[in-house]
């Protein structure tokens, strides 16, 4: 981002190119978006725009970060407390993670849909693990190499989930779709403790 400021008003306008590329990409593939067919849409001019990102990679740069800097809070809220070393249950009620993926839809699945990140599954797969090797190390006494197994499996399956959830337009209530990833976690943690 060139000659960015932390300002309200930059904060400001910045979601309104966000916003933009977003509405743009309902209709159209981000290959024939145009940084004029944003700046036309966020009733901003190009110089504004060049103010605030390089270009439009850029701007679907900040789109994605924004969304994995909320995945990340999302999953320390979520998963702190859940390790293997954790001797409860799960509760339904602590998982905030398919909220904040239900309330990001919109996003997740333009993005998909217009393929606009390839790698973005892989991406948030990372980022979960990596999240999650951060809040369980000082909680565990497991060998990095165990915990890293853990936490891969553990991401993975619930990756999977909400690959699944994806794959279904998000017909599945977020409640639902948290109850059945805590009912497999729960099933598969106690048959493991046994």
């Amino acid at each position: 981002m060139l000659n960015d400021s932390d300002s309200r008003s930059a904060r400001r306008t910045k979601h309104l190119f966000k916003e933009a590329l977003m509405r743009l990409l309902e209709t159209e593939s981000f290959a024939y978006i145009s940084v004029k067919d944003i700046v036309e849409t966020a009733e901003y001019n190009r110089t504004t725009f060049y103010n605030h990102y390089y270009d439009k990679f850029d701007l679907l740069d900040d789109i994605t970060q924004d969304l994995l800097d909320g995945l990340v809070v999302a999953v320390k809220d979520s998963f702190e407390n859940y390790h293997s070393m954790h001797r409860m249950s799960m509760k339904a009620s602590d998982i905030t993670l398919f909220n904040y993926i239900y309330q990001h839809r919109n996003v997740i699945y333009i993005c998909k849909k217009s393929e606009t990140k390839k790698n973005l599954s892989y991406i948030c797969t990372q980022t979960i693990y990596n999240k999650l090797i951060e809040i369980w190390t000082p909680l565990v006494s497991m060998t990095e190499k165990q915990l890293a197994s853990y936490a891969k499996i553990f991401s993975y399956n619930l990756v999977g989930t909400i690959h699944g959830w994806i794959d279904e337009d998000f017909v599945t209530p977020p409640d639902k779709i948290r109850e059945e990833f805590v009912h497999f976690y729960n099933h598969a943690h106690n048959h493991n403790l046994k």
